[in-house]
C-alpha cells in the first residue's frame, strides 16, 4: 500500500476509534449512574454471563485455580471469551457490576473502528473510499438496537466486533496472499470468534469459504477432480473395514444414532442406575476416536501435509482447525455445540416458520436496527447499487456481500428466530451500504475535481448523520433488543437480605417462579468470594403436590447451611411454557413449611415485586 494511502487509514482509524470511543463512554457513564435499570429481565442471559465472568475474577483474585478451570470446563454452549474479557475488566477495575457491559462496549468500538476500515479497503480512490467509511460509520453509530446490545451484558456487541475484525482480516490477507504474517491474523481472530459463540463463527467462516472459493472456481474445480483422481476409493474402503479405529468410531457413532432414536435410556452398573441419554460423552467418544485416527494419518503425512497448503492453508491449518478441533475433545462440548447450530436449538417449539422469520427480521432491520424504515430501505438501495459493481472491488471484496447473504438465509432458515440475531452480522450490510455510496458518488461526479467530490461527500454525510444523530431508542428497538423498560429492578429480590447471607459457605434459593443466575452474582459480588449457591430447578411440573414432593427431596439432600424462599404471589415472572406458575410453585413454600430440617430465623419484605422472602437455617445436627 503507498505511503499516503497507509496514513490516509491511519488517519481513518484515529477518526473513527475517537469517535466510537466518545459515545462508548456516554453509554457506560449512563448504565453507570444507574445500573438497576438494566437488570429487568429475571430469566434474562445476561445474568449467566455475569455470572460467569464475575466467578472467574473472583477465582483468580481469591488464587483459587481449581474454581477457574472448572468454570471453563463449564462452558459447552457459549464460549469461553467474554467471560475472560470481563474477568480482566473486573479485575483491571473493580469486582462491580457497574463495569459489566465493558466488554459489549469493547465490541461496538471494534465493530464501528474495522467496518470502517473495511469499507475503506474497496475502493482505491481515497475519497471513494474514505465516504465509504464515512457512511459506514454513521449508520453503524446511529442504530438504536445495536446501541443497546452494546450496551447490555451479552455477547452481540463482543460477537460483533470479533466478526468484523474477522472480515477486515480476510480483506488485508488477501491484498497480500504471500504475507503469512497476515493469514496468521485472519486463523487467530477466527479462532477467538469460535471460542466467543458458535453460531457468530459459523456464518462468518461459511461467507469467507463461500467467498474464497466463488473468486476462482474453475481453479478449485479443476483442483478437486485432480485430487479425487489421485484417490485410490477401492483401497481405501478395504482400509477403512479393516481399521480398527474406524470399526470402533463406526460402532459408537451407531450406538449415538440408536440412543437418539429411543430416547431416555439408562443401565444399571454396580447397582446404580446409569442415564445414557443424551449421549454426549458417547458423542465426545466416537469424535476422540476419529480425531485419533485423524491424528495418526497426518503423522505419518506430515511432510507432505505442512507444505502443500500454502501460507495461508497452513495458518488456518495450524492456528484455528487445530484449535477448534481439540477443543471438541472436551466432554460433551461436540454434542452441544452441533445442538447449539443446529435446528434443535429451538426451545419454546414455535415451528419451522421461514416466512414468519423473514416478516419479524424486516421488523426487527426497519424498526430496531435503524433509526427509521425510511433509513432502512436507503441501506437496502445502497446495498442493491454496491453490488452492481461487484467486479471492480479488490481480491477477497466480495466476502461483505456474500456475509451479507449468508447471514440473512442462515437467520431465516433456523427455526429460533429473534430480533437480536441480526447484530452480529449487520455491520456487512453497513459496508455494502457505504460502498453502495461510494459507487454513486462516481456515477453522479465522475470526471470532477477532488475538492469538488470531497465536498459533496462531506455533504452527503452530513446530511445522513442528521436523521441518525444520537437520539433515544424507539419502544420497538428495546423490544428487539430484549431491553426491558419498566417494572422494578430485580436485584432487589437480593438487596434487603445480602447482611444475612455474608458468612455463610453455602446458599439455597427457591422461588415460586423459577430460577435464575441472579442470586449468583448479586450474592457472590457482594461477599467478593465464592459462596455456592444451590437451587432446586423445579420446572415442567404438573401439579402443586408434584413441585412439593420435589423441593421436600431437594429440601432432605441440601448441603446449604441457608435457604433463601421467595414467595410472590403476583406471578410477574410466570412462564407457563415450563410449568412455572404461581399455582404449581406454591408447592415449594408449603414443602419448606412443613419440613423439620431447616427452621425460619427471618422474613424480608421486597414490595416492588409483591413478594417477600424468608430465610431459614440448617438445624445443628
Amino acid at each position: 500500500m503507498p505511503r499516503r494511502d497507509v496514513i490516509l487509514e491511519r488517519a481513518l482509524v484515529a477518526i473513527a476509534a475517537s469517535v466510537a470511543i466518545l459515545f462508548a463512554a456516554k453509554m457506560l457513564a449512563a448504565y453507570y449512574a444507574f445500573p438497576d435499570l438494566l437488570w429487568r429481565g429475571f430469566y434474562h442471559d445476561r445474568n449467566s454471563h455475569l455470572s460467569f465472568g464475575l466467578d472467574l475474577a473472583l477465582a483468580v483474585k481469591t488464587a483459587d485455580p481449581i474454581w477457574f478451570f472448572t468454570e471453563l470446563e463449564k462452558t459447552k454452549v457459549w464460549g469461553p471469551l467474554h467471560g475472560l474479557v470481563l474477568a480482566v475488566v473486573l479485575l483491571i477495575g473493580e469486582i462491580d457490576y457497574r463495569l459489566a457491559i465493558v466488554p459489549s462496549l469493547i465490541g461496538w468500538v471494534l465493530t464501528i473502528v474495522f467496518g470502517a476500515m473495511s469499507a475503506r479497503r474497496l475502493f482505491a480512490d481515497r475519497i471513494q473510499g474514505t465516504f465509504a467509511a464515512a457512511v459506514a460509520i454513521t449508520l453503524t453509530i446511529g442504530s438504536p438496537a445495536f446501541r443497546l446490545l452494546a450496551s447490555d451484558v451479552m455477547l452481540e456487541g463482543l460477537g460483533a466486533g470479533l466478526s468484523a475484525i474477522v472480515l477486515w482480516a480476510y480483506l488485508a490477507a488477501h491484498s497480500d496472499k504471500e504475507n503469512a504474517l497476515r493469514w496468521r491474523v485472519l486463523a487467530l481472530a477466527l479462532t477467538l470468534l469460535f471460542f466467543h459463540k458458535a453460531n457468530y463463527w459459523g456464518l462468518v467462516a461459511v461467507s469467507l469459504a463461500v467467498a474464497f472459493l466463488s473468486e476462482e472456481p474453475r481453479r478449485w474445480l479443476h483442483w478437486a477432480r485432480q485430487a479425487a483422481g489421485k484417490v485410490d476409493v477401492s483401497a481405501l474402503a478395504r482400509g477403512a473395514v479393516r481399521d480398527p479405529l474406524l470399526i470402533a468410531f463406526a460402532v459408537i457413532v451407531a450406538l449415538v444414532a440408536y440412543l437418539y432414536w429411543r430416547g431416555p435410556t439408562a443401565i444399571v452398573l454396580f447397582g446404580r442406575n446409569v442415564s445414557l441419554y443424551p449421549p454426549g460423552n458417547l458423542t465426545t467418544a466416537a469424535y476422540a476416536v476419529l480425531f485419533l485416527r485423524l491424528f495418526l494419518a497426518w503423522r505419518a503425512h506430515r511432510a507432505s501435509i505442512s507444505t502443500t497448503p500454502g501460507p495461508e492453508g497452513r495458518a488456518l491449518l495450524f492456528l484455528h482447525v487445530v484449535p477448534v478441533a481439540v477443543s471438541f475433545l472436551l466432554p460433551k462440548r461436540l454434542s452441544a455445540f452441533l445442538w447449539f447450530v443446529g435446528p434443535s436449538n429451538n426451545d419454546w417449539q414455535h415451528g419451522y416458520d421461514p416466512l414468519g422469520g423473514i416478516s419479524l427480521y424486516w421488523s426487527s432491520f426497519a424498526d430496531g436496527f435503524h433509526v427509521s424504515p425510511w433509513v432502512a430501505v436507503l441501506s437496502l438501495v445502497l446495498t442493491a447499487v454496491a453490488v452492481t459493481r461487484m467486479r471492480h472491488y479488490p481480491p477477497g471484496g466480495r466476502a461483505v456481500f456474500v456475509l451479507v447473504l449468508v447471514s440473512l438465509v442462515g437467520v431465516v432458515v433456523h427455526p429460533h428466530h429473534q430480533g437480536r440475531f441480526l447484530a452480529s452480522w449487520l455491520f456487512s450490510v453497513w459496508i455494502a451500504a457505504g460502498a453502495g455510496a461510494a459507487v454513486l458518488l462516481d456515477w453522479l461526479l465522475p470526471k470532477q475535481s477532488p475538492g469538488m467530490r470531497t465536498a459533496v461527500a462531506a455533504a452527503a454525510v452530513a446530511l445522513l448523520i442528521v436523521p441518525n444523530a444520537w437520539q433515544k431508542p424507539s419502544p420497538l428497538s428495546y423490544g428487539y433488543a430484549i431491553h426491558p423498560t419498566s417494572g422494578p429492578s430485580d436485584v432487589d429480590l437480593v438487596r434487603p437480605y445480602l447482611p444475612a447471607l455474608a458468612n455463610a459457605r453455602a446458599v439455597g434459593f427457591a422461588t415460586t417462579f423459577g430460577m435464575s443466575r441472579l442470586f449468583h452474582w448479586v450474592i457472590r459480588q457482594n461477599c467478593r468470594r465464592r459462596i455456592l449457591v444451590e437451587d432446586p430447578w423445579i420446572h415442567r411440573v404438573a401439579s402443586r403436590d408434584e413441585a412439593r414432593n420435589l423441593m421436600a427431596d431437594r429440601i432432605a439432600r441440601s448441603n446449604a447451611e441457608l435457604f433463601v424462599v421467595i414467595d410472590a404471589p403476583n406471578g410477574r415472572y410466570a412462564l407457563p411454557i415450563i410449568g412455572w406458575t404461581y399455582d404449581h410453585m406454591v408447592g415449594i413454600v408449603e414443602a419448606m413449611n412443613s419440613q423439620t430440617r431447616f427452621v425460619r430465623v427471618a422474613t424480608y419484605s421486597i414490595p416492588a415485586h409483591g413478594a417477600h422472602a424468608t430465610i431459614w437455617k440448617r438445624r445443628q445436627q
